[in-house]
Formats: C-alpha cells, sequence, structure tokens
C-alpha cells in the first residue's frame, strides 16, 4: 500500500506522482489521567519521487511523520493499523489529495 502526490522537495523540485510509502509504526497502550487506556499510534514514512524510483530502491526525496490516537470503540470494523495510518496521513496538509495505490 502507498500513496501518491504531487511533492514538491526542498530544492524546489515538483516531484509529480510521487510514492508515499509508511517504513515504521509504533503503537503504545496507555493510561490517561482519568484511568482509560488510550492508544496512540505513531508512524513515519519516504516519499520517493515516483513508482520507478521506489521499485528501483532510489534515495527517498522526502519524508514524513503523523501521530493519532486509535479509536479503540470500533474494534470489529476498524482497518489494520497501516490502513488506519494512510487514512490518518490523507487527512495532513501535502497529503489531502493523495491517491491510494
Amino acid at each position: 500500500m502507498a500513496l501518491e502526490i504531487d511533492y514538491n522537495t526542498n530544492f524546489g523540485i515538483l516531484c509529480r506522482d510521487a510514492i508515499c510509502v509508511i517504513f515504521d509504526t509504533r503503537c503504545y497502550k496507555e493510561i490517561d489521567s482519568e484511568g482509560n487506556k488510550i492508544f496512540p499510534v505513531e508512524y513515519n514514512g519516504k516519499i520517493y519521487a515516483n513508482a520507478e524510483a521506489y521499485a528501483d530502491g532510489a534515495i527517498p526525496v522526502g519524508g514524513f511523520n503523523g501521530k493519532f490516537m486509535m479509536n479503540e470503540s470500533a474494534t470489529k470494523t476498524q482497518h489494520n493499523i497501516i490502513k488506519q495510518c494512510y487514512i490518518d496521513l490523507k487527512t495532513k496538509d501535502g497529503f489531502t489529495d493523495g491517491v491510494d495505490c
């Protein structure tokens, strides 16, 4: 699973159809101040110039980080954790027009 976006690098180069791939995900079980279990999720990803660069193992042109709170109440209907990370990523600036690929 990946997300395709148009991405401007830090060098001002526009990469049309850049590929965003999540490569690291962490989920923690914590107890909040009211004694409730909560599950913060953190993830990191890399951005490749295009699908060919990703497939060839080229160096990424960028990266991203995200964090959200897992919704425990929908355990029977929720997506796996990686899918949830991609869903969250598509709510972030620069990724809202991303297309699943």
